[in-house]
């Protein structure tokens, strides 16, 4: 019955699909004409422009009269030809040659030489560049359309071509094999799929994205996962854990890198569990210099007495049973605001600091906005009051917890006004520019902090995470 259900579908398909026969080489495509839309430019416009019909112009960009073009967007001029074009490109998690040679329709052998590389497996690494000659009219690489599938022990070629109602030599060619031929258990084949974007990566894996790219010492890091199995991914980052959480089609995980840590290669290891183990999947990381300076601080004698390094240690302790507080749920949406109507920064984030001529041990955590004593302090995003009072070195403090162990910090205050267990929104006013514990004169220490590592908090404000 098997046999008769499989033979029964593939008569049904296109005669010339069933040919037994190796499939004939595919012409050289000519390289398409692509036209990048311009402010003010229409589809009539631009179809006037190259001499063709609005129709055909909307046809071969699978567009219909209701669609709205947008700034940039590019368009395939039909009967047109473009040339070759050499650019540059970023390598993504899990790229390989072969894969980026495929995203501009160019041949491997033109991205070995590109690169003066003879090694069609060599490894890369995330934000890697890259020179690539298109041949697709773009710049930009062009996604492959597609979904994963990995071959179940026994199962053949024709039977997944059924599957999919696909022709055997069609599905052979869409992953660069012969036909026939003979399919091996937890293969990955690349099913042919409109309006989904495939990534040549291994296994289960459907997508594995890090961002922001490059990464820089005291920057936050995104990795998104996604995998054909069910269950929850687990892994880390140079031996720090990562804690994943829903987001989208899959999970997200934030990690925060401080001023110190080292640069360097770090590797990246992911995996997970649900009804079965996933397969691992690993990737080395670069994590660049910050090229931070230094803070050479005198404190007056009534304050060097805070300079104790058991005075730091006891705050030091006491905040990490709340920064590492984890809630899955994000209270946040887009970008944070800066807490202040003014931006006037009196002290970056991550410079090393001195304290009356002592050594560099410490750097600095947040950054500190120059403000008058009084002036009104904003919730930097939506979240819950954690914190409230006075701490002996950062004085009268608000820690706000937005989730997905993010929490935002505000020191130094004059008075507080929010209580813990309040629920506040983005912008509202929570405190009052002070000059309390270690403190030279009237400002706001403002920090960021993911599972108590301090981070570059105006990141935040022009990068959405996760």
């Amino acid at each position: 019955m098997r046999v008769l259900f499989l033979t029964l579908i593939l008569l049904l398909l296109p005669a010339p699909l069933l040919a037994q026969t190796e499939p004939a080489p595919t012409p050289a495509v000519p390289v398409p004409l692509v036209h990048r839309v311009q402010e003010g430019e229409n589809a009539t416009y631009i179809a006037q422009l190259y001499g063709i019909s609005v129709d055909d112009l909307l046809a071969v960009n699978g567009l219909n009269e209701a669609s709205i073009l947008f700034i940039g967007q590019e368009l395939i001029i039909p009967g047109g030809e473009g040339e070759a074009i050499s650019t540059v490109y970023a390598a993504q998690a899990g790229d390989t040659l072969a894969g980026i040679a495929a995203l501009f329709n160019t041949t491997l052998e033109s991205v070995l030489q590109s690169n003066n590389t003879i090694y069609p497996d060599l490894p890369l690494k995330p934000g890697q560049r890259l020179t690539v000659v298109s041949r697709t009219g773009s710049a930009r690489p062009q996604p492959i359309s597609g979904v994963p599938h990995l071959v179940a022990p026994g199962e053949s070629l024709l039977e997944v071509a059924a599957r999919y109602r696909l022709s055997p030599p069609a599905l052979a060619q869409a992953n660069g094999l012969a036909y026939p031929t003979v399919l091996f258990a937890g293969q990955r084949l690349r099913i042919p799929q409109e309006g989904t974007v495939y990534r040549a990566l291994p296994g289960e894996w459907v997508d594995v994205q890090i961002r922001p790219l490059p990464i820089i010492q005291g920057q936050t890091i995104s990795i998104y996962v996604e995998n054909l199995l069910t269950g929850i991914p687990t892994g880390s980052l140079g031996g720090w854990p990562l804690i994943f959480a829903p987001s989208g089609n899959g999970y997200a995980a934030l990690i925060g890198l401080d001023a110190f840590t080292p640069p360097g290669s770090y590797p990246l290891l992911l995996s997970g569990s649900g009804s079965r183990p996933w397969s691992p999947f690993t990737q080395e990381l670069e994590v660049l210099s910050g090229n931070y300076g230094a803070q050479y601080i005198t404190l007056p004698p009534e304050q060097s007495a805070l300079l104790a390094p058991e005075v730091r240690q006891r705050e030091d302790e006491f905040l990490a049973t709340i920064y590492t507080q984890f809630r899955e749920t994000q209270d946040w949406t887009g970008l944070f605001q800066v807490p202040l109507t003014t931006t006037f920064v009196t002290a970056p984030y991550g410079d090393g600091r001195s304290y009356n001529g002592g050594p560099i041990e410490i750097f600095h955590t947040g950054v500190d906005f120059g403000a008058n004593s009084g002036t009104a302090v904003y919730a930097a995003a939506p979240g819950v009051v954690v914190y409230s009072g006075l701490l002996t070195l950062r004085g009268n403090a608000v820690i706000i917890d937005h989730g997905r162990g993010v929490m935002t910090a505000y020191f130094h205050l004059l008075e507080n006004l929010v209580m813990v267990g309040e629920r506040v929104t983005q912008g509202q006013l929570i405190a009052l520019v002070g000059s309390t514990g270690l403190s030279s004169g009237p400002h706001l220490h403002w920090d960021l902090r993911i599972m108590d590592v301090p981070v570059n908090g105006l990141q935040w404000t022009t990068t959405p995470f996760p």
